[in-house]
């Protein structure tokens, strides 16, 4: 599946570089984000199908994001992301709405299937006539 855009949150520029030119080689649309000011605008404006956002950011975290994604702007699926695991995170995130919670580094194919399968979730979303409908509960050593 190709056709959607991916919003890539991190405050590590090497990581987003990297990543990004990954899924743009897969036929993604990313667009990178190196702090989480002005993503919640950037969403509200439409065309985001997946949130990539890091768990642990400088200003505003990707959990915090992830609470104003889901209340604001309910549309895109998000993925959470960490280099630091924390089961209290996990389980946080995931009870807030994530589609998955994955650690770094993950394996790519692994990342891309992901990806393609929350931008598949929020296309079903959008066309239910409403937020999506949730996603696989998968944390770092995948689906519970």
């Amino acid at each position: 599946m190709s056709g959607f855009t991916v919003l890539l949150v991190d405050d590590e520029v090497a990581f987003t570089t990297i990543l990004a030119k990954v899924l743009r080689r897969r036929g993604i649309d990313v667009e990178v984000h190196n702090r989480g000011d002005g993503v919640l605008d950037r969403v509200r404006r439409g065309s985001v199908d997946v949130a990539i956002l890091d768990v642990k950011m400088p200003g505003t975290s990707g959990l915090e994001l992830l609470a104003d994604i889901k209340r604001h702007a309910p549309g895109p699926e998000v993925i959470l992301m960490t280099g630091h695991l924390s089961l209290d995170d996990e389980a946080d995130g995931l009870a807030a709405g994530a589609f998955a919670y994955l650690l770094k580094p993950h394996p790519i194919d692994d990342l891309v299937a992901r990806v393609e399968a929350a931008a598949a979730a929020a296309v079903r979303g959008r066309a239910a006539g409403g937020g999506s409908p949730g996603g696989d509960a998968g944390g770092p050593l995948g689906p519970h």
